[in-house]
């Protein structure tokens, strides 16, 4: 990162050597004064994430279709100057998943009650990874019943199922008795697509991935794509989300079909909170 500090233009510069250097004026008459340009290092991301207490999250505004009120917040990571999807790249790469997993449901549950936020929490959680005994207790003490049947595990697509993993998860959330739901992001693209996915965890919600909401009151592949899922999701009563919801278009396109909920930048951007 660049530190900018009172920088002289080239040319002030240029012509102070000039005259600070001509054979008709002594350095001891002209005083030049070079400032520099001081470059600090980039901390890595094991330094950033060592240091969970200082990340932020932002939430982002999950709407009900009907009446526009607030179903609740997913809480996302925001480790700067990094990307969280640089983040989960290089603890993938040191099979550290857990850790991640770890920090977003303590720290996203700790900011999402500090800030007063209403209605359920979208915790994003990894298929392969889950949490410890030892922080399970840690978060406990923190949510004391707070989020109780308004916790909502959102298992992302980034790594292959685990049976091991989500029984571990279930059976914590069983025990803590917070009537939690299980949400499949980016369902109809990527890995979370297939039936089997819909079989193995029995989600309460399935987010639509916005591929298909993207401009969909005009694109009628994805119309009959998203219509194609809607049926067979209603038929096994899951509730039908909207994600990447951008314009107003397709914002009321959407209320033809059976979308419970809905998420995008239309309804808000992801915001960080101040306390």
């Amino acid at each position: 990162m660049t530190t900018k500090l009172d920088i002289f233009p080239y040319y002030c510069i240029k012509n102070c050597f000039r005259r600070t250097f001509s054979a008709k004026n002594s350095c001891s008459r002209n005083l030049c004064v070079i400032i520099i340009v001081m470059v600090k290092e980039k901390p890595s991301i094991s330094q950033i994430m060592s240091h969970p207490e200082n990340l932020k999250f932002a939430f982002q505004p999950v709407i009900k279709t009907d009446d526009g009120t607030i179903y609740g917040y997913e809480a996302l990571m925001r480790p700067e100057p990094y990307t969280p999807m640089e983040v989960i790249t290089e603890y993938a790469r040191l099979n550290r998943l857990n850790f991640i997993e770890e920090i977003t449901t303590y720290y996203g549950a700790k900011q999402f009650l500090e800030n007063g936020l209403e209605g359920k929490l979208f915790l994003n959680s990894f298929p392969a990874a889950y949490i410890s005994d030892e922080m399970m207790e840690k978060i406990h003490e923190l949510v004391q019943n707070r989020l109780k049947k308004k916790l909502v595990l959102e298992i992302l697509e980034y790594t292959e199922f685990s049976e091991k993993a989500h029984n571990r998860k279930t059976w914590h959330f069983k025990q803590s008795k917070t009537g939690e739901e299980i949400a499949i992001d980016d369902y109809g693209c990527g890995k979370n697509m297939d039936e089997d996915c819909i079989d193995f965890y029995k989600p309460d919600i399935v987010k639509i991935d916005f591929k298909i909401i993207h401009n969909i009151d005009s694109d009628l592949a994805n119309q009959k794509k998203l219509l194609d899922i809607c049926t067979y999701l209603e038929k096994k009563g899951i509730k039908i989300l909207a994600e990447g919801v951008e314009t107003k278009e397709e914002y009321e396109y959407l209320k033809n079909y059976p979308v419970n909920i809905m998420q995008g930048w239309y309804f808000g951007k992801p915001r960080i909170y101040s306390k």
